[in-house]
């Protein structure tokens, strides 16, 4: 099925033009952006908007997330017969914010196509632990990339809706790990870092609303 919207995605964005139908102009105007849900899966993200020409708005994305499990744990062992008890626990914190530019291409009509390139921050960091061992990661680093859309103008209303995908992204990121292991005959730790290179080349459509103002 995903191949199927991918190129359904590429279609709507290859349409001949249509007449002029006196869509909402963003020139001037600042909007608010909210992704309702993957087509795949649900998220949470925002965007800030400032249209500068009919044509060409200046985004800034925001999208954060937590996630925390805590459970009670115990581990039993024969060699020696050894009982421990305690609790399980992980969090994680994602942030991504950055500039984005968008550049419609029939920013007269209410139906335009359009691309985006952006830059983003990231910032993720991950921590689990054990009654007798814990694991922690960080990584901080950027992103840049290209996206394309599709987007339907109220032609009554001050507000539209997207069909919005991410189409490659290049990540250069600075990563830490560290973990410990503790026992009654003693215990150890290991740290590493290093710089990680990664590239993603993929559609991963997503429905949005956004509201001019």
């Amino acid at each position: 099925m995903k191949p199927i919207l991918s190129l359904l995605l590429l279609a709507l964005t290859t349409l001949p033009p249509t007449g002029i139908s006196w869509a909402t102009e963003i020139d001037g105007k600042w909007g608010l952006g909210v992704n309702v849900g993957s087509l795949f899966s649900s998220g949470a993200e925002a965007s800030i908007e400032r249209g500068v020409s009919n044509g060409t708005a200046w985004i800034f994305d925001v999208s954060a997330s937590q996630s925390r499990d805590k459970r009670d744990l115990t581990e039993s062992s024969r060699n020696p017969d050894t009982t421990i008890t305690g609790t399980s626990k992980f969090e994680g914190i994602n942030i991504i914010v950055g500039p984005r530019l968008r550049k419609f291409t029939r920013p007269e009509s209410s139906f335009s196509p359009y691309w985006d390139t952006y830059t983003h921050f990231v910032d993720y960091y991950s921590l689990q632990s054990y009654p007798d061992q814990a694991y922690g990661h960080r990584q901080v680093g950027g992103e840049i990339g290209f996206a394309m859309g599709v987007e339907y103008f109220s032609t009554r209303w001050p507000f539209s809706v997207g069909a919005h995908t991410n189409v490659a992204k290049l990540t250069v990121s600075r990563v830490s790990d560290n973990s410990s292991y503790s026992s009654p005959y003693g215990g150890r730790s290991q740290a590493s870092s290093g710089t990680a290179f990664s590239s993603v080349i993929a559609f991963n459509p997503s429905l949005q609303v956004r509201v001019y103002f």
